[in-house]
């Protein structure tokens, strides 16, 4: 066994006496060696502990977990001392193990070089394995012209992604970037669709020097042919700029939980009743909102009816950050190669899962939404208004409901194009079934 100083085995000695109820006899002590006797007689025990002169330096701790940190960049420290002593019963420092893993990163720099000296190697394989996908490489024209290659920027599309945008995901592409988190500096920049069960769905990314709108607008032009966006006609795009600014003065809890209800609105008058609200709390939060931060780009009561989506925030964008966190600490090719794996595992796995749904077709998500708004009809009181037309009340609010034209004057039909408990209540007392409104002619 190992110890990490001369008084740790003197109390393991102590103890293991105790235990086993015998008398172990000091024969020689100082500050480098121990030898222990048992006092019983016939008893053969000798037990010689000295100082380890072949102790583990950092070197050799190097050496062995270089293979582990180049795999998982963010494997720490006290994660290797533990190692350590669970596989060779030894103790070391944490500044040992420090030491260590710096010399093994240090070493790594070379490989993200090397990383990006093959990347157009990479490119190469990549287009010739997925054909139809678009994978574009920048280098710099001033390093060119001086017969010199420095990567600028790299354009990363595969076929699948795109058609699977184009056959069915709303017409909803959320914009992030992310910092790379190895030696080498630079952003993720990352398109994300979003499936019918809310989840993110990878789209298209880039390795870019900065997020700027120079890289975005590179970014973007890349990504407008191959799914056909046009001039953006018909599309949603989202990303937390308002949100983040606006928090960052006034991001107080219950500030915050009403700037979520302001943005859940999905009628006007219910807007200016939160607003209203923010004002009562803090009158300069309230104007700050209006007057730097239109509704039009954040409040559902001012969206389109296009993208169906059920959500306000960035959030199925962030997750792609978390999802792709440990890639970000490897070179470039490994980075780009635990995406792609990551993704086509994804996409199996989601398939899968598909399968298994009902045969409706509704997704969960999409369900549990709907009983919720089967639980709020209950509460819901109706009357005729015409030809196909309905008056529900609920609480303080009124609204209009016509089936012909699937709409509801709170717009959360519109917006999902699941009935709202408006609607639910009018096609109830219709004797309709309001999960089959859509695949009937009204």
């Amino acid at each position: 066994m190992a110890f990490k100083d001369i008084a740790e085995p003197k109390q393991f000695c102590k103890l293991y006496a105790l235990s086993k109820k015998v008398e172990l006899v000091v024969v020689k002590s100082d500050k480098n060696r121990l030898r222990y006797t048992c006092a019983a007689d016939g008893c053969p025990l000798l037990l010689l502990i000295s100082g380890d002169m072949t102790t583990l330096g950092y070197s050799t701790i190097a050496l062995y977990f270089k293979d582990k940190l180049q795999s998982d960049p963010t494997y720490k420290v006290k994660q290797m001392k533990a190692d350590i002593h669970r596989v060779f019963e030894l103790n070391v420092s944490e500044a040992k193990c420090k030491r260590a893993k710096k010399e093994i990163l240090e070493s790594l720099e070379g490989s993200f070089e090397d990383s990006y000296n093959k990347l157009e190697g990479y490119a190469t394989e990549l287009r010739s394995c997925n054909p139809g996908s678009d994978i574009v490489i920048n280098l710099s024209k001033e390093t060119l012209s001086n017969g010199k290659r420095k990567f600028l920027r790299m354009y990363n599309c595969f076929k699948a992604m795109k058609l699977g945008f184009k056959s069915g995901l709303r017409p909803l592409i959320g914009l992030d970037g992310t910092f790379l988190k190895g030696k080498a500096k630079g952003q993720v920049l990352r398109v994300v669709g979003q499936e019918s069960n809310n989840s993110f769905y990878p789209l298209a990314w880039a390795v870019v020097d900065k997020e700027t709108k120079r890289t975005w607008t590179w970014f973007m032009q890349h990504l407008q042919h191959p799914l056909e966006l046009q001039n953006g006609e018909g599309l949603t795009f989202i990303s937390d700029m308002q949100k983040a600014n606006w928090c960052r003065r006034w991001g107080k809890c219950e500030l915050k939980k009403l700037l979520w209800w302001a943005a859940w609105s999905s009628f006007t008058e219910e807007f200016e009743d939160q607003l209203q609200e923010i004002k009562e709390v803090n009158g300069e939060a309230g104007q700050d909102l209006i007057h730097k931060y239109p509704p039009k780009a954040y409040c559902r009561a001012y969206l389109d009816t296009v993208c169906k989506n059920q959500a306000v925030d960035n959030n199925f964008t962030e997750s792609f950050n978390a999802w792709i966190l440990e890639a970000r600490y490897k070179p470039i090719i490994g980075m780009l190669e635990d995406i792609r794996v990551k993704i086509m595992e994804r996409l199996a796995a989601k398939e899968v899962v598909v399968r298994k749904w009902k045969d409706d077709g509704f997704s969960p998500k999409s369900e549990l939404l709907f009983n919720e708004y089967l639980k709020i009809s209950k509460v819901c009181k109706v009357s005729d208004n015409g030809d196909n037309g309905y008056e529900v009340t609920a609480s303080a609010n009124r609204h209009i409901v016509n089936l012909r034209e699937k709409k509801c004057t709170c717009r959360t039909w519109d917006l999902t194009e699941i009935p709202c408990p408006h609607a639910i209540k009018a096609m109830e007392h219709k004797k309709m079934i309001p999960k089959k409104i859509n695949s009937l002619v009204l």
